[in-house]
This record gives structure tokens, sequence and C-alpha cells, in this order.
């Protein structure tokens, strides 16, 4: 695998790393293409929206210089929007008014704006309640639509550590089929995560019988990333992720370039 096209770095509010340091690392391990996919999410707070735009003027000139200095990379202008469905019109002038090479949509944050980090999942029945919500919330991002990508659809798992029994949505496949179809129709492309190989997960997210079933649905577009948040994550677990397209059908994934799809045979 050649690329990576979800990575964060100090201009996301969770990441200090500089983007010369991830473009070392990614020539380091012969990756020829990466996306910076900083944060953005549509909310208010310091961590929201508000945070892109004060960084946002020093994060173009560093795209500028790293792609000077990294000829030999690819260093495609990212963003990452979280929780658009909360302000669809903010977030289509936001776009508008700026040209990205890709665009990873995500929920971060349930309806009733809880941080899905930060949710205590006293019980069983919070967990199932947040999973609900969560994909319900995803579903009508991609009806929405406006992005790439979709990310990491089993999000929650992250967090889920000692209170479920094990790293599975597989309960909750009522809910994700609708997503996955969605996406087919939208013509959006479904996200590989590698970050659960380094996480409680212990593999590449979503879990085979999502990317089985999107395939069987008539899915073809697939990006990888590994959603790092420091240079050295960069890259991490695509042999996993390659070896899982295998498994499940696929004999490509995709890049964009210009926010245009292009397939890529493993």
């Amino acid at each position: 695998m050649t690329c990576d096209l979800h990575i964060h770095s100090r201009y996301s509010f969770d990441s200090s790393e500089s983007l010369a340091e991830i473009c070392r690392w990614a020539v380091k391990r012969n990756i020829g293409v990466i996306a910076i996919t900083d944060h953005c999410d549509m909310i208010q707070g310091r961590d929201g929206i508000a945070y892109y735009l004060e960084v946002e003027k020093q994060r173009i000139k560093a795209f500028e210089k790293v792609r000077e200095e990294y000829q030999q990379l690819e260093v495609l202008y990212g963003i990452e929007i979280g929780n658009a469905i909360d302000c669809p019109e903010e977030t289509r002038k936001f776009l508008k008014l700026r040209k990205f090479d890709f665009i990873i949509g995500a929920i971060h944050f349930l309806p009733d704006g809880g941080d899905i980090y930060k949710l205590p999942y006293r019980d069983a029945g919070e967990v199932k309640r947040m999973f609900r919500d969560y994909f319900i919330s995803v579903e009508k991002l991609v009806r929405l639509g406006g992005f790439d990508s979709l990310a990491h659809l089993d999000y929650p798992l992250r967090v889920l550590k000692g209170k479920v029994s094990a790293p599975t949505i597989e309960n909750y496949r009522e809910l994700v089929e609708p997503i996955l179809s969605g996406l087919i129709l939208q013509g959006i492309a479904l996200e590989v995560n590698t970050r659960g190989i380094y996480d409680w997960q212990g593999r590449v997210g979503p879990e085979d019988w999502v990317l089985t079933r999107y395939r069987e649905l008539g899915g073809r577009l697939l990006t990888i990333g590994s959603d790092a948040h420091t240079a050295f994550r960069t890259g991490v677990g695509f042999e996993n992720a390659a070896e899982m397209l295998r498994r499940t059908g696929f004999r490509s994934y995709t890049i964009y370039r210009g926010r245009k799809p292009v397939e890529i045979p493993i």
C-alpha cells in the first residue's frame, strides 16, 4: 500500500506533529501519497471550527513549504469535516470557499452534543443508545454528502475497552447496512482505518463483514488511512489493510486528486 489518506498534524487541536516530520516518516516508509486531513469539527467551542480558522493561514504556508521540500512525495491538501449535519449550510459555505484535494466526513458528537470520547458508558444500555444515535447520525451525514470518504465507521469502539465484551459492531447490522447503501448511492468511499492495529481492537477497522457486505451491495471505493496523530504512526498497519482487502474480495483501493477518485491495484 503506497498511500495514507488520513493523517493529523499540529493544525488539528489534538496533535502537535509538524508536517515536515510527517513527510519524513512517509518517505522513510516508502509511502508515495499522503493526505493531511486536519480536524474541522463544525461545532462551537475551542476544539471546533474556531481552532481550524485560527491556524488555517499557517497550515497553508506549511503545505507550500513541505511540497517544495518533499517533491518525491505527493502531499494532498485534505480535511476531516466533523458533524456537518449540525450546520449543513455553514459547512457548504466553508467548503465552497476552499479548494481541497480530499475531504473526509466524520461524526464525533451525538445529536445532544455529547462527545463520544467523553461519555461515561455506565452500563450496556448507555452503550446501545450511543451506538444507535451514532449510526443514525452517520446515515444522515451520508445523505447530506459533500465529502469523499466516510471516516472510521466503528469510531466509538476506541473508547469502549472494558465496556463491551468484544470490539465489534456486528450487533448493529440493521443500522450499518443503510449507511453502506447510502455511500454507494452517493459515490462516497468507505475508509479502512488502521488505527485499531495499535489500539485495543488489535485489528484494522471496520470488520471483515462490513467490507464484505459493502462489496456485495456494489461498493467499490475504499480509502486507506492510519488516522495518525503522531508522525511515526504514518502508514502503520497497511500490510494488514492490504490483506483485509484481498480477504474480503477487493483488488484495489482509491486515492483522490482534486477530489476525483483514482483506483490503485493492490
